[in-house]
C-alpha cells in the first residue's frame, strides 16, 4: 500500500509513550494511539538512526505487513519502503495485547497514522485510509494471533534470525514501549504534536 502525506491538524499522543520512544536507541519502533480532535485511531512510529531526506518523505512510502512462520510460530512482520532510500522492517510479538489493542482500532477505523521521528526530534507526519486489499490482510493476520502463539523467547530468536538476512535487505527495528498499558491512555497523558508540513 503506498502512502503520502496530506495536511494534517495537531495530534494528541501519549507523552509517556513518546518519552520512552525518544529514550530508546534506533532504529526503532513502536505502536500506539493517536487523537485528531474529532476521533481516535492507530499509529506506527518510526525513529531512524539518521533522518530520512524531505525529498524521500515527499514521495511517501508503501507499507507492507506479514506473518512470519518460525520455527513453526507466527511473528509479525512491517515493512516501510522509502523509494529510493531504504526499508525498514520491524518484528512485533502477535500475542502483545498491547499491538492487538491498536490493530483492532486500526481495524475498526479503517484508519492510521504513521509517524517518522528524525534524531532532531522533528515529526513527519502521514495519514491514510487503509484500502481493502490491506484491510482483508491486516484482519486476516489479527484473527490467526487468538490461535497461534509465540512465546518471548521464539520471538526474540525470530528476531535474531531475521536480522542477520532480512528479506527484502533493509534495516531491522528493535520493538519498544511495548509492555505499559499506560502507554495507551492518552487522556491521562497528553502530548500535542504539530505535525511537519512539507
Amino acid at each position: 500500500m503506498e502512502e503520502s502525506q496530506t495536511e494534517l491538524p495537531d495530534l494528541t499522543v501519549n507523552a509517556l509513550f513518546m518519552r520512552d520512544l525518544m529514550a530508546a536507541s534506533p532504529p526503532c519502533f513502536a505502536l500506539g494511539y493517536v487523537h485528531d480532535g474529532h476521533s481516535k485511531t492507530g499509529f506506527i512510529a518510526l525513529r531512524p538512526e539518521t533522518p530520512i531526506p524531505n525529498d524521500t518523505t515527499a514521495q511517501g512510502f508503501s507499507f507492507g505487513h506479514s506473518i512470519l512462520g518460525v520455527d513453526g510460530k507466527p511473528v509479525l512482520h512491517f515493512a516501510f519502503q522509502f523509494y529510493d532510500y531504504d526499508i525498514f522492517h520491524g518484528l512485533a510479538l502477535p500475542s502483545n495485547p498491547m499491538i492487538q489493542a491498536v490493530i483492532d482500532t486500526m481495524l475498526q477505523t479503517e484508519d492510521y497514522f504513521f509517524f517518522s521521528i528524525n534524531p532532531n526530534q522533528t515529526v513527519t507526519a502521514f495519514r491514510s485510509q487503509l484500502e481493502t486489499s490491506n484491510l482483508v490482510g491486516l484482519r486476516t493476520n489479527r484473527e490467526r494471533f487468538c490461535d497461534e502463539s509465540c512465546s518471548p523467547e521464539q520471538y526474540d530468536r525470530a528476531v535474531k534470525a531475521f536480522t542477520k538476512k532480512p528479506d527484502p535487505p533493509g534495516q531491522v527495528m528493535e520493538w519498544v514501549c511495548r509492555h505499559d498499558w499506560n502507554y495507551l491512555d492518552i487522556d491521562k497523558y497528553p502530548l500535542t504534536l504539530t505535525p511537519k508540513k512539507q
